[in-house]
């Protein structure tokens, strides 16, 4: 499926037009920064107490952002906030403020630093702080800190800081949040790009004035990159020339103003949306500038619904705004910036020519490749200097480290394919959250995307499928990327997987005797994302022994009794991909059923959900009814099918068994039966939930079917003496 994409002509005629843009029915009064003091105290007054603020330990006063651009895309940004302490706990959260940056892409300078207190007293604090690294795990990029430390505050009390940046924040591929980033080793760099060709437009309809349309045709053509790099070439947004940004207004705690202003030079007018509520907006201009105003008041505290709650990007009002006019120009950079990394070296080709031997199908081959990236580069980024997080480096570079992360794996992958003679291009995409229309940096992981001889594109992910049998991770569905190509693709999104592609599956064989003694065994396997699952259930408890404590765990759920034979515990080998995983242990259970004089009660053992790991089944833990205003993400389509024989003992009779349960919705579904046959009890349950993302108007259906599935254990089984 492809999204539908801006027309270049109409960007910038829209742009050039400067039509004014709100989100709400009307035009909000602009928030006036306080002209001084006497001001600025007013404001913090008028903040309100702890009560006035539902109960918020901390309030923003006031957020203001003004970003001026220049021709070549380097911007400067004064920020402007003042929080203001509400309680003894606010205190202890404003013992110092954090200003994070990146010293390869920006630099940030705290012009000023002070505390009014509750009294109006003003105290100017030194500005000098601390840079210091930034908590960070997997990906070692440099990011950097300032920590300003602030003196005591009581209820009453605010901070003031005012500070500029010069550079970029967001740049392709690199998210500290996802499992993705650099290489380590080596000191090479990629080479210049060339100078891109220029874009043909789309011809505009009758009636538009040519002078219009020429501003437009003139805004969708490629900047040049820079010929000499000079001091502040590192503050220039990878995509030179243009500029873009996604603006949120919430914070983790009440916001009265946040306001943002940014001006573009007249020649490059800027597109942009607003998107999951409202923001007030207005655009307006001088001799030099287009200049472009949002803000929102009265901003209540953001709160996460506890895990798997949609992200914060679908759900938190936003502003994405870019100079580029459309998907196909920032597809066609990504193309040109990363097109001198792929060469394949002598030593790779070897490789290649290894991993494929003896294979006689592309998909063979490919799989091959796609897994050889995936399981033989470690996921680990150091920083390599310039081009960090947004260029993939030289396959060569790659191969001699092993190390690297989502882009590398990604680059390493396209390099071995295209010596195989496959036509391979990186892409970038969005795990996680949606990416809207306007092209400005919505990405947090790199990809491989496969052009067939049709010319449809197969989608390879070497970094999330380690220990998996897929080539792309079902986890991945419904998920927008952007391919770089010389031609320039569209924003497109991967398909939805149906559930039943990723089913875990319980086989049990089990029987009760006249003491109530269960015993018996049982086999987990799965297909697709629930396959990888439980590979890396398996990694997790990496030692021998572990492994056996891991069965003990998932079968403790029949009681606390349990005893599993370690001679009779096996699995197949975790890294053989191509060999569906099972696992399979043998059990008892003393004291499972409940034996009378007249007879005995249990319940159906498999019904008791032996597998509920957040890995394997999150879906679990998300039930419990109420209201949602945000939707769940349990990434990928489940489904648990599980079926048992139940030797019934010799001497007693089925007296009563569990009504069989159907309940389908849209989101979810659960079916279960029981049929006697002889003395063999057979069961089944097949559990489905539908789809990755739960919305929050379908949750009451979604917990509908979790909750009654968990309830399957509290309906007995009972057994009449003879």
């Amino acid at each position: 499926m492809r999204m539908p994409v801006f027309p270049t002509w109409l960007a910038g005629l829209l742009a050039a037009l400067l039509l004014a843009v709100a989100a709400g029915p009307a035009l909000a009064q602009e928030p006036v920064a306080p002209a001084d003091d006497d001001a600025l105290r007013a404001l913090v007054e008028d903040a309100g107490d702890k009560d006035a603020n539902d109960g918020a330990d901390v309030v923003t006063v006031l957020k203001r952002t003004d970003v001026t651009v220049e021709e070549s895309g380097l911007s400067h940004i004064r920020n402007h906030e003042v929080i203001k302490c509400l309680s003894e706990q606010g205190a202890a959260q404003l013992a110092r403020l954090r200003l994070d940056f990146d010293p390869a892409s920006n630099v940030v300078v705290v012009e000023s630093l002070r505390v009014i207190r509750a009294d109006g007293t003003i105290e100017e604090l030194d500005t000098a702080g601390v840079d210091l690294p930034q908590p960070q795990w997997a990906i070692y990029w440099g990011a950097q800190m300032k920590l300003l430390p602030l003196p005591r505050l009581a209820p009453g009390d605010a901070v003031e800081v005012r500070s500029y940046m010069k550079g970029f924040l967001i740049a392709y591929l690199n998210d500290q949040d996802s499992p993705w980033g650099p290489v380590g080793g080596g000191e090479e760099q990629p080479a210049p790009a060339p100078a891109p060709e220029p874009v043909p437009a789309p011809a505009p309809p009758p009636g538009v004035p040519q002078q219009l349309i020429d501003m437009a045709q003139q805004a969708a053509q490629p900047a040049a990159p820079l010929a000499e790099e000079d001091d502040e070439s590192r503050y220039i947004p990878p995509m030179r020339g243009h500029f873009y940004d996604v603006v949120y207004f919430h914070d983790h705690h009440p916001v009265k103003q946040r306001h943002y202003t940014v001006r573009t030079p007249k020649d490059k007018p800027l597109q942009y949306e607003v998107h999951n509520g409202e923001v007030q907006a207005y655009v307006t201009f001088d001799q030099q500038h287009h200049i472009y105003s949002f803000w929102r008041t009265d901003v209540p505290a953001y709160h996460e619904e506890g895990r798997y709650a949609e992200e914060y990007p679908d759900t938190e009002p936003k502003v994405v705004m870019a100079t580029v006019p459309d998907w196909g120009q920032k597809s066609r950079w990504f193309a040109q910036v990363n097109e001198p990394q792929f060469e394949a070296t002598p030593a790779i080709q070897a490789m290649v020519d290894t991993i494929t031997a003896g294979l006689e199908t592309d998909d063979e081959k490919i799989r091959a490749i796609n897994h050889w990236a995936a399981n033989e580069i470690r996921y680990s980024g150091i920083s390599m200097g310039k081009g960090e997080g947004y260029t993939l480096h030289s396959g060569e570079m790659i191969f001699r480290d092993r190390s690297g992360v989502c882009k590398d794996k990604a680059g390493m992958a396209i390099v071995m394919l295209r010596a195989a003679g496959y036509t391979v291009y990186p892409a970038m995409t969005m795990a996680g959250a949606r990416v809207e229309r306007v092209p400005a940096d919505q990405f947090n992981h790199c990809v491989v995307a496969l052009q067939g001889n049709g010319g449809d594109w197969q989608m390879l992910d070497p970094t999330w499928v380690t220990f998996s049998p897929e080539n792309w991770s079902s986890a991945e569905g419904e998920q927008h990327y952007v391919i770089g190509t010389p031609q320039g693709e569209e924003l497109m999104i991967t398909q939805a997987f149906p559930p039943e592609d990723n089913k875990l599956v319980v086989r049990a064989v089990t029987a009760i005797d006249a003491q109530g003694v269960l015993s018996g065994s049982v086999t987990f396997s799965g297909l697709g994302y629930a396959d990888q699952r439980l590979r890396r259930e398996m990694v997790h408890y990496s030692a021998g022994r572990d492994r056996q404590a891991w069965f003990e765990q998932v079968l403790s759920e029949l009681g606390p009794t349990v005893s599993v034979d370690p001679v009779q515990v096996s699995y197949a080998a975790i890294q053989d991909v191509e060999t569906p995983i099972s696992y399979t242990a043998h059990f008892r259970v003393p004291g499972y059923a409940l034996v009378t004089d007249d007879g005995m009660v249990f319940a159906q053992p498999t019904a008791a959900h032996l597998l509920t790991t957040s890995r394997l089944a999150p879906y679990l833990g998300l039930g419990g009814g109420g209201e949602r205003s945000q939707g769940l993400l349990i990434w990928a389509p489940r489904m648990r099918d599980v079926r048992e024989t139940l030797t019934l003992p010799a001497g007693f009779t089925l007296a009563h068994q569990p009504e069989d349960v159907t309940i389908d919705h849209g989101i979810a579904s659960l079916v279960t039966s029981t049929q006697l046959r002889g003395r063999k009890l057979e069961y089944s349950q097949q559990l489905q939930i539908k789809r990755r993302f739960i919305p929050a108007d379908q949750y009451g259906d979604f917990s509908e079917v979790v909750d009654t599935a968990l309830g399957l254990p509290d309906e007995a089984i009972v057994l009449e003496r003879r």
